[in-house]
């Protein structure tokens, strides 16, 4: 390999980590290839960018069924006629630099963490333009009809179940590697527990809770460290990604005797904080859960967002590594209940493991880098 382009999309910070775990791979298993991640959005006009990220985390935030309606109701092949010509002739418009960047950079491999590069570039790819090598990594448990992109070379996905579902939508078998979705290459190493323990001020004798809302801060996470600081002696450690409202109003809570707080804005180092960790209460999102599953941490997923957040977290309840709450009350008793039973908590942490595939990023690229790609 002598050139790979990554390129993302930062509609949530989960294609954008899968994307950067595959950058710092690739530059430790091809330190003499040039190796880029772009973000496709930083070639679009400002208010294109602007509407195509707010968009999503308002509607996720404030109106999480209407996103689940909308995730329901597109997921069908596209359909042919007007709007489809339409939207290529604003791709064509919108994506020009986008376009010319790709060609420019002549890659030997192009691989993207988001379903959008195969979008714009498959007009010009069934013309049998733009034949570069383009895989599409699937960053969620679940694959969407907007991840089916016919024209790619290859498709990464997590679980056999998702290469029998693009099968099943027209993809063929032979284009399908099933990897595991992309994590950091620090989930994939041994921590030292102890040291990390002593470094957060941490007792040995109470149990460590990691709350998270995502790199972008979504969702009810005030509310979600108030149930949990309520459920007992604990320890807990919020992470309020880049939202300064929620790490403010989470510094001013004051946990009853006997809990503790650690805040945190946003983390570069999450496994750190998932090492010492017993359990990890949030959503459900693909990089979240990945991560997850990689450092052999249960889950107490809350409310999940419908749509894929609801799809992974399925995927971690056949897993057997997490429990789901649906509603304040929920999430109270059946914490207070997963601390009091502590061979639960071993045997999900167990079935986490089995489900983890930390190495997914070296396995895509090895892929990659092979005339598999091409299938």
């Amino acid at each position: 390999m002598n050139r790979l382009l990554i390129l993302s999309v930062s509609a949530g910070a989960g294609h954008t980590r899968a994307a950067q775990a595959l950058e710092q791979t690739g530059k430790a298993l091809w330190p003499k290839a040039e190796i880029l991640h772009a973000d496709v959005l930083d070639f679009a006009e400002p208010i294109y960018r602007k509407g195509y990220v707010q968009s999503y985390l308002e509607m996720v935030n404030r109106a999480p069924e209407l996103w689940g309606y909308l995730y329901r109701s597109s997921d069908h092949p596209p359909r042919s006629g007007r709007q489809s010509r339409f939207v290529r002739v604003f791709d064509r418009l919108e994506f020009a630099r986008f376009r010319r960047f790709v060609r420019d950079f002549d890659a030997d491999a192009v691989l993207a963490t988001h379903f959008l590069p195969g979008q714009v570039f498959a007009p010009y790819r069934r013309r049998a333009r733009d034949r570069f090598p383009l895989g599409i990594v699937l960053t969620d448990f679940d694959a969407h009809a907007f991840w089916v992109q016919p024209t790619a070379d290859r498709f990464f996905v997590a679980t056999e179940e998702l290469a029998a579902v693009l099968a099943g939508r027209g993809i063929p078998r032979q284009k399908i590697s099933v990897t595991g979705i992309p994590v950091l290459p620090a989930f994939a190493r041994r921590h030292d527990r102890k040291a990390l323990r002593a470094r957060f001020k941490l007792s040995r004798r109470k149990p460590v809770i990691l709350v998270m809302s995502g790199g972008a801060g979504v969702g009810s996470l005030v509310e979600v460290v108030r149930r949990v600081l309520a459920s007992g002696s604990v320890q807990v450690l919020a992470v309020a990604g880049r939202n300064e409202k929620a790490r403010r109003e989470l510094e001013s809570l004051r946990p009853r005797p006997g809990s503790e707080l650690r805040v945190f804005g946003f983390v570069e180092d999450v496994s750190a904080l998932m090492a010492v960790a017993n359990l990890a209460v949030g959503k459900s999102g693909g990089l979240t859960t990945a991560e997850c599953l990689a450092m052999g941490l249960p889950m107490l997923v809350c409310d999940p967002i419908p749509g894929q957040e609801e799809r992974n977290c399925d995927f971690l309840l056949e897993a057997g590594a997490a429990v789901r709450a649906n509603g304040g009350a929920a999430l109270s008793f059946k914490l207070t209940a997963l601390l009091s039973d502590e061979r639960r908590l071993k045997s999900m942490r167990r079935s986490a493991v089995r489900a983890g595939k930390p190495r997914a990023a070296a396995e895509i690229l090895k892929v990659a880098g092979s005339a598999e790609m091409r299938g």
